[in-house]
């Protein structure tokens, strides 16, 4: 006789895992209500919990198993003295606990409300998942439907009984599990934005932020070759609608790390700079970025950027990459594609391309708006340093002209474009656009006037007329004499420099028109 505890949320594969298991051995089922309501539809004849423990569920439903009789039926280990306690309080040993949580993490991926998530907060199942590993000498517990076949598996081998190594295999599995679920809980209370006097949102950091990286999969090596890597994720991104990773990869050759990073990097530019848009990646920073009426027109607007520099890139687009696109794409060496969707033809095409890796994007990926996320940095000795954006982003219709005239509509477009792309870019950074097309990236450089030259340089006559971003504050007006030289019309910066001052009436002389966003966005 096999003694058997169900508590379960999730009730998937559970009658057709009983059913099995009954056929190796006679089952004694105790089960709380809903789960005993449901396997007694099944065909089944479970006890009620209350049976066992002579005192009802509560609170509606908030105690129901916490209750020494079914704890004593758990913990009890294999000696004559705790059978001898169980025999004299008319209480049975549990040999196998089956018992999932409550969803708080989809709940979460649904951006419950907090009366909903905190509902949605487990207490008796934890205890119970935790009580049964702590007594893996005795007890099995399983906490995933995912392991049902596994276990059965097992059992069948082991002529019906649980072999200690199973059953210490399932504890392992379970602690991680209540310690993921309390890390995802802890986290979003951490994450969680309290009201202060005046009634608005104020974002607390966390004193503490737990971090569970779970391996994705082995990579050939890191950003350099003599050094070992694995592809890990936080839990807490299972909880978007696909899963992870974000992307399927339909062809070509294995991922690098560098792919990746280089991936990540294409997605958060393509996502500001809306659709239809195309962005070519070189070692995490753009070498052609565009807008377009079209998918087709922005691709040749970012390719001829720099087409030197677009070999061996990696190529996105915000939208269905055809044949001929795809053809166009492949006249050169390109490392990867990525895009939403791919048509037959295009496929084909770059089915003809077998080392090119094709990444489709799953359809969050590109959504616009910020992923409220902590950003933690390893700085190793020096610790780790949390960030998180407290503030929401700028846009154009924000900004504030401090000089000149008023920006119409189309150049506004272009203000707007050049501010997302610039945050981007690793500082000091500067970014030169017109019509939607990029035409010089200044990144990189220690001093901000060698990071305008090399904007400037590379936009050469097609500067006059152009939007000239900069990811923080101009400290000299060098900056402005070299794109006045130019022929910059727009510059977009936060401001905030001691120097604004002579900024200003560097550009007023120069009949620049300048506008401040106000918030910075410096990129290292």
């Amino acid at each position: 006789m096999l003694n058997v505890l169900v508590s379960v949320s999730d009730k998937s594969g559970l009658e057709e895992f009983l059913a099995e298991l009954q056929d190796l051995d006679d089952l004694e089922i105790i089960a709380t209500s809903s789960t005993c309501k449901f396997l007694a539809e099944k065909g089944f004849s479970p006890k009620k919990v209350e049976d066992l423990t002579q005192f009802p569920e509560i609170l509606d439903g908030r105690v129901k198993t916490l209750h020494p009789k079914v704890f004593a039926g758990i913990l009890a280990k294999d000696t004559s003295a705790h059978m001898s306690c169980l025999k004299d309080i008319g209480v049975p040993g549990i040999d196998l606990v089956i018992c999932n949580l409550y969803p708080f993490e989809k709940k979460l991926s649904e951006k419950a409300a907090d009366d909903e998530m905190i509902e949605n907060i487990d207490i008796g199942g934890v205890t119970l998942i935790r009580a049964a590993a702590k007594n893996h000498s005795r007890v099995a517990i399983i906490c995933e439907p995912s392991q049902y076949s596994e276990v059965l598996e097992s059992v069948k081998q082991n002529k019906g009984k649980f072999s200690f190594e199973m059953r210490r295999q399932l504890a392992r599995f379970a602690f991680a599990r209540t310690a993921e679920y309390d890390r995802q809980i802890a986290n979003y209370f951490a994450q969680s934005a309290e009201k202060n006097g005046d009634g608005k949102k104020e974002e607390q950091l966390p004193p503490a932020l737990t971090l569970s990286l779970a391996q994705f999969q082995a990579l050939r090596y890191g950003e350099n070759p003599h050094q070992a890597a694995v592809w890990c994720f936080d839990k807490r991104l299972s909880g978007q609608p696909s899963g992870f990773p974000p992307f399927e990869q339909l062809q070509g050759k294995e991922l690098s790390s560098n792919n990746i990073t280089d991936t990540y990097c294409l997605v958060r530019i393509l996502r500001d700079a809306g659709a239809p848009s195309v962005c070519i990646i070189k070692h995490n920073n753009p070498c052609g970025v565009a807008r377009g009426a079209t998918l087709e027109e922005a691709y040749d607007k970012a390719y001829m950027t720099d087409p030197l520099a677009a070999f061996g890139g990696i190529f996105g687009f915000t939208g269905k990459v055809t044949e001929a696109l795809a053809k166009r794409a492949t006249e050169g060496f390109i490392e990867i594609i990525a895009a939403p969707e791919f048509d037959e033809g295009a496929l084909k095409v770059l089915a003809g391309k077998k080392n090119v890796r094709v990444l489709k994007l799953r359809p969050w990926v590109l959504a616009p708006g910020g992923r409220d996320h902590w950003h933690a940095r390893d700085l190793e000795d020096f610790g780790w340093i949390l960030e998180k954006d407290v503030e929401p982003p700028v846009t154009g219709e924000q900004f504030q002209t401090v000089v000149g005239t008023a920006v119409d509509k189309k150049t506004m477009k272009d203000v707007d474009f050049a501010w997302n792309v610039v945050k981007h870019l690793t500082s000091n950074a500067i970014f030169v656009a017109k019509d939607g097309c990029s035409l010089g990236f200044g990144i990189g450089q220690t001093s901000r006037i060698a990071s305008v030259r090399l904007a400037l340089e590379q936009a050469g006559e097609k500067a006059k007329g152009a939007v000239l971003a900069s990811d923080a504050f101009f400290p000299a007006t060098d900056n402005i004499d070299a794109a006045a030289k130019a022929g910059i019309s727009v510059i977009v910066q936060p401001g905030g420099s001691i120097k604004d001052k002579e900024v200003i009436e560097a550009c007023e002389k120069a009949g620049i028109t300048m506008l401040f966003t106000g918030q910075r966005c410096f990129k290292h």
